[in-house]
């Protein structure tokens, strides 16, 4: 083999070291992001169903209220 044949190997092992670093640096990103997303899946399913039961009881208290506002005495504070 020729020196300059030895070098263009040595390159080619360097280059296809480095490539399978970034490969597996990638992966591991996506991985990553991957979990951050199933996460925050999870947070809004979870969000999401206090806003509904929030809502559900701002209804509640909003009819109770107008609904008993002419048989509640004034003066009382509630």
């Amino acid at each position: 083999m020729t020196e300059l044949e030895g070098q263009l190997t040595a390159a080619l092992k360097r280059l296809s070291g480095q490539y399978e670093r970034e490969r597996r640096r990638q992966s591991e990103q996506v991985e990553a992001l991957r979990r951050q997303v199933e996460r925050q899946t999870g947070e809004n399913d979870t969000l999401r169903r206090r806003i509904e039961r929030l809502d559900e009881q701002v209804t509640r208290l909003t009819e109770y209220y107008g609904t008993s506002a002419a048989v509640r005495p004034r003066g009382r504070g509630w």
